[in-house]
């Protein structure tokens, strides 16, 4: 008894990708079953469509009502031409000639008899399952043929000489049609095994079709790059001279607006991996002012209107987005960084660990505007130069970035000039997602409208959002007889104003490193929050700027016997003294000597007329030099006596490029 049935109900098919006369076939097909439907007999089928009452409900029965591989019912693809809906069966046991003929479906009648349905199984569970911890997780398909063909030996096929012993190649044609078979029935699996993790992340991500519309500076993506490029370094050699010393591993931190795919800001970091203070570094960056460098290697290396949006317009310094979406790397998500995000910013960190977000399914579609740049800033920079090592080790193409840094002299000051003039063109290109506007005239036409506001950062907690802050005990005292005094970040700080203050012993108060290139200095809180006054470290740290990395590091070579301080040495010097020392042995240079010639270049500018510089920037950008509302500025130190000052020795730049 034929079931009701709706052909509106049946999934439709494209008759006219059908050649001539198969489409009119199953047009008349079709107009039967219509009719059928409608309740026409036997002599209005034969009089309009030329076929039989019974043979349209066989039609119907045994083709269109059947159900489909996908679960749904056949419908019209029941009613296609040469269509096959069933597969093959074997009802006898294959018996081959000696031309190898006969044996269709030997496979299928294998699976059926008694042996074959746990045999089966098995071979599925082979295909499918997990491989061992040290085995690939894609098995090739001569590795599963063999395994197969061992289990039919087992079973006694090949002693009685049935299939597939009995034919020419033992039926890999056949069995790889199976394995094929299988993984297309487990999509989910097949993609796993086939792609790996990437297809799989891959494929929880959308087209961008329902991506949606941001607003300026509603969402920036953050995250690091390693530069595929060697490059040296002018170390001072003891014997006289300077030595270069090759520089491994360094990485660059980048923040992208996402609307309008202008860079806000980016950080080199010169460690071995990079860090919350890095990250940190780069939204400060973000956050402040941008000029263009004194270039040595190019006079017009940027192009027209190059440049970060700090430094296009004062309404873009200090803008603050809302979003600040990341990779789940434990830099960019600590509380080291998401406390200031949220106090200084204002942003909440989109990242993969949570659970309610976008981002948890870790597919790299997620921030595709990121890597689009990274991959600008390697085909479009450093993998066009020699010391390049590429993305994998075919791209060298048999050369020696090595040799070639240690040849041209290819230093770190010009990957930082090439990179900032990268960053800075990038911005002034015009772009094809953007209708062919640069991301900077993008970012300017979005936010032309009168309706746009931007928030914008307090300039003052902009400059201390990477200092270091930590609730310590105030030591020492009359009972002890020893100097007021704390102990932070391997150091002991004190200030004379400090003795007069007995009443505070033993209590907890704030200290907070505002300047995250100077430790020297920090200020003091009490918990209820009223600004006390600023402490000073104690020797050997007293004299030099530097960072509480470098301190650290200066430390752990104490530690190891490498460096032996006093308090009538300079605990910087002594660290710069060590890696100049270690010359001869071709060794990299530590990331903290490296980290103490930018603190050190830095503030011998500022010592040396850079101040005119500064002078300027606040005269375009009065906002930025303009402290916090309702803060009390620590008063200036003392000035100290005069001391010798650590001067690094003048950093040669290389004669070739």
């Amino acid at each position: 008894m034929l079931q009701p049935f709706d052909p509106a109900q049946w999934l439709h098919v494209d008759a006219a990708a059908l050649p001539k006369d198969r489409r009119e076939q199953f047009l008349k097909r079709k107009r039967a079953i219509e009719l059928y439907a409608d309740g026409a007999t036997d002599a209005m089928l034969r009089e309009e469509t030329g076929l039989k009452r019974r043979n349209v409900y066989r039609l119907i029965a045994d083709r269109c009502m059947q159900q489909a591989d996908d679960g749904t019912v056949l419908g019209w693809r029941g009613a296609l031409p040469f269509f096959r809906i069933k597969a093959y069966t074997r009802y006898v046991a294959p018996k081959v000639d000696p031309w190898g003929d006969g044996a269709v479906g030997a496979l299928q009648w294998l699976f059926s008899s008694p042996d074959g349905h746990q045999l089966e199984a098995k071979f599925r569970q082979q295909i499918l399952g997990k491989t061992r911890a040290l085995a690939a997780p894609r098995q090739p398909r001569q590795s599963l043929f063999h395994w197969f063909i061992e289990e039919l030996r087992r079973l006694g096929y090949e002693q009685r000489g049935e299939w597939p012993f009995n034919v020419e190649r033992m039926g890999y044609v056949t069995i790889c049609g199976f394995i094929d078979k299988v993984l297309s029935e487990n999509p989910q699996r097949q993609r796993e095994i086939l792609g790996g993790i990437d297809a799989v992340r891959k494929a929880r991500a959308g087209d961008g079709a329902e991506r949606p519309r941001l607003q300026a500076f509603e969402r920036v993506e953050c995250d690091a790059h390693k530069l595929d490029s060697r490059m040296v370094v002018m170390v001072p050699s003891p014997h006289g001279g300077q030595e270069a010393r090759k520089i491994h591993r360094l990485w660059v931190v980048v923040l992208i607006e996402v609307a309008s795919r202008a860079v806000l800001g980016y950080h080199l970091s010169l460690g071995r991996e990079c860090s919350a203070e890095d990250v940190l570094r780069a939204v400060k960056r973000a956050l402040t002012p941008w000029c263009p460098r004194e270039l040595q290697f190019s006079a017009n290396a940027y192009v027209p209107g190059a440049g970060l949006p700090s430094g296009r317009s004062p309404r873009y310094l200090g803008a603050c987005w809302n979003e600040f979406s990341v990779d789940g790397a434990l830099a960019n998500i600590c509380a080291r960084v998401e406390r200031p995000l949220t106090d200084v910013v204002g942003a909440r960190i989109l990242k993969p660990q949570d659970p309610h977000s976008y981002s948890s399914r870790r597919s790299l579609d997620d921030r595709p505007f990121i890597e689009s740049l990274f991959r600008h800033l390697a085909e479009g920079g450093f993998h066009r130069l020699s010391t390049s090592t590429g993305s994998a080790p075919k791209d060298k193409q048999g050369r020696d970035p090595d040799a070639a840094a240690q040849a041209s002299g290819f230093q770190l000051e010009y990957a930082e000039e090439l990179l900032d003039t990268l960053v800075a063109n990038y911005n002034a290109i015009p772009h094809s997602g953007l209708g062919y506007r640069s991301p900077l005239e993008q970012l300017d036409f979005l936010t032309s409208s009168a309706s746009t506001t931007i928030r914008t950062a307090d300039p003052g907690e902009v400059q201390r959002m990477v200092g270091i802050r930590k609730l310590c005990t105030l030591l020492g005292g009359a009972h002890t007889g020893r100097r007021p005094h704390f102990n932070f970040a391997n150091a002991r700080y004190s200030a004379e104003w400090l003795c007069l203050r007995t009443d505070l012993i033993g209590k907890s108060l704030w200290l907070h490193i505002e300047n995250e290139d100077d430790a020297r200095y920090a200020s003091v809180s009490t918990t209820q929050g009223f600004y006390l006054g600023a402490v000073r470290a104690a020797p050997p740290w007293h004299q030099t700027p530097h960072t509480l990395y470098m301190r650290q590091a200066i430390r752990a070579l104490q530690k190891r016997r490498l460096l032996h301080l006093s308090g009538s040495c300079d605990a910087v010097e002594e660290l710069v003294r060590y890696a100049e020392s270690c010359a001869d042995k071709k060794l990299p240079p530590h990331p903290a000597y490296l980290q103490a010639r930018r603190v050190l270049q830095s503030h011998a500018e500022s010592l040396a007329g850079q101040s005119m510089v500064a002078l300027a920037k606040v005269a375009a950008f009065p906002a930025a030099a303009t402290p916090a509302p309702g803060r009390i500025e620590p008063p200036a130190p003392a000035p100290d006596p005069p001391e010798p000052a650590v001067v690094l020795p003048p950093m040669r730049m290389a004669q070739q490029w």
